[in-house]
């Protein structure tokens, strides 16, 4: 989950903490918690950009129960979690479609 949806999802549940603190300032110390757990002990990882561009400078961080040194919230946790993903889905993959040129409302060969 990226830091902005982290924040979506406590300010729905905290409304109250939209006016406690500007948005930017809480994805900043949303990152920066993220950043302390996975440096502590690893429990929270960031999956990696392919791409030059990184999401806006947020990256999307999952959480690693394995890790955590807190064992009873590991298993409480990881009852609730859905099964382990595949490792390619912690991944990042940056898809892009390439625009169709311009085309004409009939081919020439469908032409009676």
């Amino acid at each position: 989950m990226d830091t902005v949806a982290l924040y979506l999802v406590l300010t729905r549940a905290h409304p109250e903490l939209k006016t406690r603190r500007p948005k930017k300032e809480f994805l900043r110390l949303i990152g920066s918690v993220l950043e302390a757990g996975h440096a502590r002990c690893g429990m929270f990882e960031m999956v990696q950009s392919s791409g030059d561009a990184n999401d806006g400078g947020y990256g999307r961080w999952f959480y690693v129960p394995e890790k955590d040194e807190d064992k009873e919230r590991a298993l409480l946790i990881r009852a609730l979690m859905p099964r382990q993903k595949r490792s390619e889905t912690m991944k990042y993959k940056q898809y892009y479609w390439k625009p169709l040129d311009r085309i004409s409302r009939w081919d020439p060969e469908d032409a009676l």
